[in-house]
């Protein structure tokens, strides 16, 4: 189900920058075996600097072909500017525990999407961080249309503990027959139409910290094509910020059906105006959202009871261009509530008035609202 958030945010991106790639493989096996270490136990640590260009299932192969213990394979790939890989989603092979990828522009992201494979889950940590995904959009809207979904692709590593997915962008190939909206629009809505009805459940039952940050293509989409057919009964951190959010969705409203476990919210420096948390009956120590750096002005009416239920709620609102007038009363409640209750957290009480004029720069807890 994580895989799919690529594909809607090619759809949803109102830009389409087209680039041009070649792809020249150049590693070997002697490469793999000077880039890899090994211990006694038979794990496999390795790290590669990419000047030009590196293809994974070359790789894949190679640990096929070793002979002996091989127990668990780390793979830390680093691109220098230029840098492209070859690498099909879920980055499967064998006893692959670990994956990072950094700064390299991704070829054949899709090239393994909605086939069979023989090769099972294992990783459990994954990160994609500054990259590019080297996309065809009519590809991409075949394959929508017209493949069914495979769980293997669809879900991907459900073995994964952490998932980091940080500032991906995608890259388009040339061509000399770009997408109508009308034939872009119609694949955004199969690939939504098949999200609601696919017959089978991704089970993220390890995944205990998830980051899919500095995004600008989020999908009106993306929340419930993340939770209809998927759970993630363990997930304690989830890092949504820098995403260019405007609204909370429901699955983050109403947090407590959709991740039980959840301890960290993370939707700092997005575009949020409003917001509204359930606060229910269960029993967890706290649960920390960070709005910080966003555009509230005013807060729910009800926010003091966000600290009274069996699960206090403690809200970061820092930055946010808070408006002073009576209403404020109900944050200022709050923010003195939260010194008490959760004194370790009292920095954030420190929450300033932005406007009227006259109180700019006031810790609204201090404004003197006696006349309201």
């Amino acid at each position: 189900m994580l895989s799919r958030h690529c594909i809607l945010a090619v759809f949803a991106a109102v830009i389409i920058n087209f680039g041009a790639c070649k792809c020249f493989v150049i590693d070997s096996e002697s490469e793999f075996e000077k880039s890899c270490s090994s211990d006694s136990m038979g794990n496999r640590n390795c790290s590669i600097v990419v000047p030009n260009n590196w293809n994974f299932l070359k790789f894949r192969r190679w640990l096929e072909k070793l002979n002996g213990n091989v127990k668990d394979v780390r793979l830390d790939l680093t691109c220098l500017d230029g840098g492209t890989v070859f690498l099909p989603w879920p980055f499967r092979a064998r006893n692959l525990r670990k994956i990072r990828v950094k700064n390299c522009l991704i070829d054949g992201y899709y090239s393994e999407y909605n086939t069979k494979t023989k090769y099972t889950n294992t990783v459990r940590d994954m990160a994609l961080i500054d990259v590019s995904i080297l996309t065809d959009i009519n590809q991409l809207i075949e394959m929508n249309l017209n493949d069914p979904l495979e769980k293997s692709s669809t879900c991907g590593q459900e073995t994964n503990v952490q998932f980091i997915q940080r500032n991906v962008s995608f890259h388009f190939v040339p061509t000399k027959s770009p997408p109508s909206l009308h034939r872009l629009q119609d694949g955004f809505d199969t690939l939504a139409e098949k999200s609601k009805t696919q017959p089978f459940t991704c089970h993220f039952e390890d995944l205990l910290f998830l980051e899919h940050t500095g995004s600008k293509s989020i999908s009106r989409i993306h929340f419930d094509t993340m939770t209809d057919h998927s759970v993630y009964p363990k997930l304690k951190v989830f890092n949504f910020s820098s995403n260019y959010l405007p609204d909370l969705p429901r699955q983050l409203e109403q947090w407590w059906k959709f991740f039980p476990s959840l301890r960290f919210l993370d939707l700092s420096n997005n575009e949020i105006r409003s917001f509204s948390f359930d606060h229910p009956d269960v029993s967890l120590e706290y649960l920390y959202i960070s709005l910080a750096n966003n555009n509230i002005t005013s807060v729910p009416q009800d926010l003091f009871s966000y600290l009274s239920g069996k699960t206090p709620i403690l809200i970061n609102l820092l930055g946010n261009p808070i408006h002073c007038d009576c209403r404020v009363s109900a944050l200022s409640q709050y923010l003195r509530g939260l010194r008490i209750i959760a004194p370790h957290f009292k920095d954030l009480s420190n929450v300033q008035c932005h406007s009227p004029s006259n109180l700019a720069g006031r810790k609204v807890r201090t404004v003197n609202l006696q006349s309201c």
